[in-house]
């Protein structure tokens, strides 16, 4: 393992970008980015009204200017909106709009066709063994 190209971390980051640019012409039509698309599919995913930005930023390992333009950036486009949290007068929440839960059978779909045509070269069980892998690795 004396190429540098090998190493585990070049590998992760390569995947990284891979992922980018796969995801880049499947989502375009719908005019959202890789890392929009995720944030919303995780707003769609998570009982409404309980997501806050530092939600987001916790669970992506993303950080707080990051996650403000991809929110921001969202709101304008009419899928998300920031709301008072309830519980704390100091934070918003973020609510996905009608328009986002109208698209989430359809975002959902394309996320298997992104993981589809990521791991395509893999066999059921090899995706398996790779997602307890990287499960390992994050914990």
């Amino acid at each position: 393992m004396n190429n540098h190209a090998d190493r585990i971390a070049v590998l992760i980051k390569k995947l990284s970008l891979e992922v980018d640019k796969l995801s880049n012409p499947i989502l375009e039509p719908y005019d959202l980015t890789n890392s929009q698309f995720k944030i919303l599919k995780y707003l769609l995913m998570t009982p409404e009204g309980s997501v806050r930005q530092v939600d987001i930023e916790r669970y992506f390992s993303m950080t707080n200017p990051t996650v403000t333009g991809l929110v921001h950036a969202l709101e304008k486009k009419g899928m998300l909106e920031r709301r008072v949290n309830p519980n704390d007068s100091r934070s918003k929440i973020l609510i996905p709009t009608q328009r986002t839960r109208d698209m989430k059978e359809l975002l959902y779909s394309l996320g298997e066709k992104l993981e589809s045509e990521l791991t395509h070269a893999l066999t059921h069980d090899e995706k398996q063994e790779l997602m307890r892998l990287l499960k390992k690795l994050l914990h």
